[in-house]
């Protein structure tokens, strides 16, 4: 019976050991395969765009070939109408326009410039700040958290 003392320190030993080999082999899934660490990146930036962005959201976005944005916006604030006055994005800007979304409305605006010819097929990773007007008149400013990622079509 003496020599059963150190099993279950061996056991511990070799289960922590397996849990380490797999996460090793995890990380290195993700870091040597650069098409997963960017799906994983476009996944994050959508979710934080679609759900946690306030008060403009970022439903749906693509970049062409000729650096030109297409977003499709929605105001997630629901005291009243805001004004878009700027949404600057990478390089590029739409000007100074006011764009008035009601709650929860949706609005296609597009951006050229974001990126100089862009590669098809690439991703794109860029910061988006927006410029606009409370109900109240009061303005204000959105800088995203998490940049935008995608890939252009």
């Amino acid at each position: 019976m003496g020599y059963m003392k150190g099993q279950g320190a061996t056991e511990y030993l070799v289960l922590l050991a397996v849990v380490l080999i797999i996460a090793l082999v995890s990380i290195a899934l993700l870091g040597f395969f650069p098409g997963l660490a960017s799906d994983a990146r476009i996944t994050q930036s959508n979710s934080y765009w679609r759900g946690e962005a306030r008060p403009f959201a970022i439903l749906e976005h693509s970049v062409t070939s000729g650096g030109v944005m297409t977003l499709i916006m929605q105001n997630n604030d629901a005291t009243g109408s805001i004004g878009m006055t700027n949404i600057s994005i990478g390089a590029g800007s739409n000007g100074t326009s006011t764009i008035t979304f009601a709650p929860g409305e949706s609005r296609t605006v597009t951006v050229s410039g974001v990126a100089s010819s862009p590669a098809s097929g690439s991703v794109y990773d860029l910061q988006v700040n927006i410029t606009y007007t409370t109900p109240n008149g009061i303005a204000g400013k959105q800088y995203g958290a998490k940049n935008v990622v995608g890939k252009v079509i």
